[in-house]
Formats: structure tokens, C-alpha cells, sequence
């Protein structure tokens, strides 16, 4: 490149720097001033609205003139008492291991990690500032002059208190900004629910609809639109358990939940291996204030945590009681509770009581049990002719339709009545199946030798097996003679079934279940041997 060409050079880069400079880069820095300066006069007009106001806690970190110390490590502390050990974190205040003393062994709700159950705070650090025999409290400081103080305080009925006091002891107003209670992860049970407890773990809210009675049992899950009629408690249960906060006096922001992973457990045996266990995270969020200088801002709550037992549920207020599932037909399911606590009370054995309720109802459903019984050994004794009839007729449907209906006017058979007592026993097999499975009351309740929980499955399988044999024997005797040889398998092999879902029932379903059988076989053979006299 020659002088010249470098000179135009030169010179045509110095026209280009110098009209950018003049038409780009300086109204772009004017434009950011005027903003930055529009900024500051807005946060000076704001400042002149709130003096003295400072935000001093944001949702994740403080907000201090204090230089940042290093986290201090987490502190326990335990409050021993005769329901339960609670250990708390100086990390929220939260319940980090609630050791619940269950009448067959004791319990960890809580084994999992995490902030705790009623967590609040989690990024103050909090430090016992006073005890009683069932009481503590925490305080932290938020900053110098700022403290947040926390109190737990658990009665004898279940129905505890706990309550968040902002104190603000400076000279000028403090902003806290939006926190949150929190639950979990997860929410343990006893040991032989730990199978199911996945599934049956959930965030849960209670409502009262304008149209209802009683207040409705509504689950929240990841996603889900936040409740539209105010709440009345909110927490995690599971079968057996449940951990609520019951706000008194003070409205609750949004809820939010999550399925978190909390460990692993083996799957369909361990032969498909291991896969992630997963628990219900949950909180509840609380809208932020302002504390006046000199002055102090309390939220009272009331808060559950403990067994789902229906008997106390019922002295309780707050209506803890529809946390219990009694499935569709849950009136039916109240009433046989019931009737079960009225028996035990007589006897002082749920296991006797569950058989003397059994009896009970085989002599409400006799008429429909001998009617069902009936209909089958008749059916069993016009067998051969009705073989005849559908051989002799099987190419013409319009003469063996009216074959059989003569046979049946014949020997006053009704097919259909072997149907309407099952149809009848069903909801009330239902209703039973979940209020014993449900019953608090079974759970360590002793019935003989080797039953010591009617909660849980019969350790050597016993009473399921007894039920398989007598099951057996009473579809052997309803066979007839001359069945389809698919069909007879099916009878044959229904026990069977029976047997292997019932294994892993809880005993007192399947103590009920077997007397059921053992009652209904005995008037099978009534029947049986009093037909067979009359011919």
C-alpha cells in the first residue's frame, strides 16, 4: 500500500469512528443516564413515601449492612416427652426428627433430609432461649436490634400450638418479605405400612364447599391451581399419620408442593432392582409485613402431628377426622367402626370383636345368604337336566332358551337370586375392608397367640391359609356335576387367588374374612344335607 492509499485510508476510518461516535454511541449513553438518573428520583420519591423503611429479610438470604460471617454449623435440640422425642434444627426451628413412641416400637416420622416439618426461616440461625416440660423456644437475629422468635408448645389432647414473633426493637420500620412454613420430605409410618407409605404419602388441604356439610379433604400436588375457597389446615399424611398447621388468625398465601426424592427401595421384590423412593414436599407461604419500629408482629398457628385415630379425632376440633378414608361407601364403614368399638368395649379384644361383628352381620344378611345357597344347590341339582336340554338344543337358541326357562318354572329355580346377596355383601366387604385398614385402634392390638397387630399381615400366614382351605371346601360342594371344565378350574383356583391377595392383608380383614366363611360354609351344609333329605 502506497502513502496515498493509506492517507484515504486513515481518513475514511476516522469519518466512520467519528459520525458512530456522534449518532450511535453518545445518544446511547444519554438514553442511560436519563434512565439511571429517572431510577434514582423514583427511589428517592419511594424513600420519601416509607421512611425509615428497610428491607431486612429477603426469601433466600439476609439483607444486611453487617459483613457476611461464615454459616454457623447446624445445632440440635430435643424435647422429651411421654408421646414423642422432637428434635428440633437451628435451621428454621423446624422438627428434623420426630420420634413417636408407638405402643409396638418406636417410630421416626421424620428419617429423611431435609429442613423439617414447620420449618420457617431456614437462613436464620436459631438458639434455645427457653424450655418448660412441654414447651421451647427459639429467637434469632435477624439483624442487630431485629429478632424473630419461635415457641412450640404441645398438649395432652394433640391439638399444639406454635407461633413466629417478629420483634422490632429499633428506631426505624422493617420489611420482612414473603416466607414459608415447610413439610417434609416425606412423612414416615410404622414398619409394616413402609411398603405403601409411597403412595399413600400427599399434601393435603381441608375446604369447606358452600354446599356441603362437612369441610372436603382436597390433595395438592406439583402443578395444581392454588385452592379457591379458603383453607381451614394444610399439611403431609400418609395411612396412618398426619402433620397439619392450622392457621389462626392470619391468611395464608399459596401452597406449593413437590415429589422429591428421599431414597430407594427394591421393586416387585428386587427383581426389577432398585428404584428412587419419592416423598411429598410442601409449604405454605406467608405474605410479607411491615414491623413498625418499637413493636412487635406474632402469627399464631395450631398444628397436628401424630396417629390418625378416629375415637380422638372426634373430641377434637378443626375436623382432623375427614383425613381419614373411608372410601365410597364410608357411612357404611362409620357405622361398623362403630359397632366395633361397641364390641371391644365389651370384651377388650378387637379380634373377639371383629368375630361377634361378623356374626352380626351374617344374622342381618341370613335371608339373603340362604337364598343364595339355596339357588345354588338347586341350580346344582337340575344340572344334568339342563346338560340334557342344551345338548339335545344346542343348534336351535329359540328352543333351548324356552327349554330352560320351563325347567327353571319346573323346579322354581331363580338364577338370578345367587347374584342379589353378593351384590348386597359387596359395599358392605368394602366399606369393612377400609375401615380396618384404616383403623388406628387395630394397630398393635392383640388377638391370640401369634396375632399381636390386627394391623398388619399374620406373620406366618396362618389365618389366610385357613381361609384359602375353607373357601375351598365350601366352592368344592357348589361344583355341579357336569360343569364346563374351564369353569370348574375357575372355582377350583379362586380360593387360591383369595389365599395370595389375602397374604399381606391385615390380619383383622382377613380374621373377618374367615369367619365370614366359616359361617356361610356351615349354612351351605345346613342347606345341602336338609335338600338332600327332601328328595
Amino acid at each position: 500500500m502506497n502513502n496515498r492509499q493509506f492517507l484515504i485510508t486513515a481518513m475514511l476510518f476516522l469519518l466512520i469512528l467519528t459520525g458512530y461516535n456522534q449518532f450511535v454511541a453518545l445518544p446511547r449513553a444519554r438514553a442511560a443516564q436519563e434512565a439511571a438518573e429517572a431510577q434514582l428520583k423514583k427511589q428517592e420519591q419511594t424513600a420519601q413515601q416509607q421512611p425509615g423503611a428497610q428491607t431486612v429479610l429477603a426469601a433466600a438470604s439476609l439483607v444486611s449492612k453487617e459483613p457476611t460471617s461464615a454459616p454457623k454449623p447446624e445445632e440440635l435440640f430435643t424435647l422429651t416427652m411421654p408421646q414423642a422425642d422432637v428434635t428440633f434444627s437451628s435451621k428454621g426451628a423446624g422438627i428434623k426428627t420426630y420420634l413417636f413412641k408407638d405402643i409396638v416400637e418406636d417410630v421416626n416420622l421424620t428419617p429423611y433430609e431435609g429442613e423439617g416439618y414447620f420449618a420457617t426461616l431456614p437462613q436464620v440461625d436459631f438458639a434455645e432461649f427457653a424450655r418448660t416440660k412441654d414447651s421451647i423456644t427459639f429467637v434469632g437475629d435477624i439483624i442487630p436490634g431485629f429478632s424473630v422468635y419461635k415457641t412450640f408448645r404441645f398438649n395432652e389432647n394433640g391439638i399444639n400450638n406454635v407461633s413466629v414473633t417478629f420483634e422490632n426493637k429499633t428506631t426505624q420500620d422493617l420489611a420482612v418479605a414473603p416466607w414459608s412454613w415447610n413439610f417434609g420430605p416425606g412423612l414416615a409410618t410404622v414398619k409394616s405400612e413402609m411398603k405403601d407409605n409411597e403412595r399413600e404419602s400427599k399434601a393435603v388441604y381441608l375446604v369447606q364447599e358452600k354446599d356441603k356439610k362437612k369441610p372436603t379433604l382436597e390433595t395438592f400436588a406439583k402443578g395444581d391451581k392454588q385452592p379457591e375457597l379458603p383453607w381451614l389446615w394444610a399439611g403431609i399424611e400418609n395411612r396412618y399419620f398426619l402433620s397439619v398447621l392450622i392457621p389462626q388468625g392470619w391468611k395464608p398465601g399459596d401452597l406449593s408442593a413437590d415429589k422429591v426424592k428421599i431414597g430407594t427401595q427394591k421393586r416387585l421384590w428386587g427383581l426389577a432392582g432398585e428404584g428412587a423412593l419419592e416423598g411429598p414436599q410442601f409449604s405454605i407461604s406467608v405474605p410479607g409485613i411491615t414491623v413498625e419500629a418499637k413493636s412487635k408482629e406474632e402469627y399464631k398457628s395450631d398444628f397436628y402431628f401424630g396417629p390418625k385415630d378416629y375415637k380422638a379425632f372426634l373430641k377434637l376440633p378443626y375436623h382432623l377426622d375427614r383425613s381419614i378414608a373411608f372410601g365410597f361407601f364410608g357411612a357404611l364403614g362409620k357405622i361398623a367402626r362403630n359397632v366395633l368399638e361397641t364390641f371391644y368395649g365389651w370384651t377388650g379384644n378387637y379380634g373377639v370383636a371383629i368375630i361377634m361383628m361378623t356374626v352380626l352381620l351374617q344374622l342381618i344378611l341370613f335371608k339373603f345368604t340362604l337364598m343364595q345357597l339355596k339357588s345354588a344347590a338347586q341350580m346344582k341339582k337340575i344340572q344334568p337336566e339342563m346338560k340334557r336340554i342344551q345338548e339335545k338344543y344346542k343348534g336351535n337358541p329359540e328352543a333351548l332358551n324356552r327349554e330352560t326357562l320351563a325347567l327353571y318354572r319346573k323346579y322354581k329355580v331363580n338364577p338370578l337370586a345367587g347374584c342379589l346377596p353378593m351384590l348386597i355383601q359387596l359395599p358392605i366387604f368394602l366399606a369393612l375392608f377400609n375401615a380396618l385398614r384404616t383403623s388406628w385402634s387395630l394397630h398393635g392390638a392383640k388377638f391370640v397367640f401369634w396375632i399381636t397387630d390386627l394391623s398388619s399381615k399374620d406373620p406366618y400366614y396362618l389365618l389366610p391359609i385357613l381361609m384359602g382351605a375353607v373357601m375351598y371346601f365350601q366352592q368344592k360342594g357348589n361344583i355341579p356335576a357336569g360343569t364346563d371344565p374351564a369353569q370348574a378350574a375357575m372355582f377350583k383356583y379362586m380360593p387360591l387367588i383369595f389365599t395370595l391377595l389375602f397374604m399381606n392383608f391385615p390380619s383383622g380383614l382377613v380374621l373377618y374374612w374367615l369367619t365370614n366363611s366359616l359361617i356361610t360354609y356351615g349354612i351351605q351344609t345346613f342347606v345341602n344335607r336338609k335338600m338332600a333329605k327332601a328328595n
